[in-house]
């Protein structure tokens, strides 16, 4: 018979794999989770105060909270907006477009004739806003 005179050896954990996994299932989790910021402030817009910025040529749309669109000083409905800064971009092509819109105008309106103003190839916008 033989017997042997082995030390018996503690048993030892790896604990590489764990942290590796640990690591992977962390990034994983910020990976996936989506951050939605919503704003629950009531704001009351526009109200601005800034450097003034002189402007050499610009194009003056008034929106007013009745639907009534001015460019500049005249009476256009909001289809049209396009054709109007079509004309004026071939006497003043590099002009900025200066939207001063009611607070209670719909944002959806502005937005309308921001894209014509681009369609029409403005690059330049502004809004206007009240002094603080």
């Amino acid at each position: 018979m033989k017997f042997s005179r082995e030390e018996k050896k503690n048993p030892e954990i790896n604990v590489t794999p764990l942290i590796d996994i640990v690591f992977i299932l962390l990034i994983f989790l910020m990976v996936s989770t989506s951050f939605n910021f919503t704003n629950s402030i009531d704001v009351n817009l526009p109200a601005a105060k800034g450097d003034e910025k002189p402007l050499v040529e610009n194009i003056r749309i008034v929106m007013t909270k009745e639907g009534l669109i001015t460019v500049n000083d005249q009476t256009v409905q909001i289809a049209e907006v396009e054709g109007i800064l079509g004309e004026f971009k071939k006497t003043a092509p590099a002009a900025t477009v200066i939207i001063e819109a009611d607070k209670e105008v719909a944002h959806g309106q502005v937005v309308t004739v921001m894209d014509a103003s681009r369609k029409a190839g403005y690059e330049k916008f502004a809004i206007a806003v009240e002094e603080e």
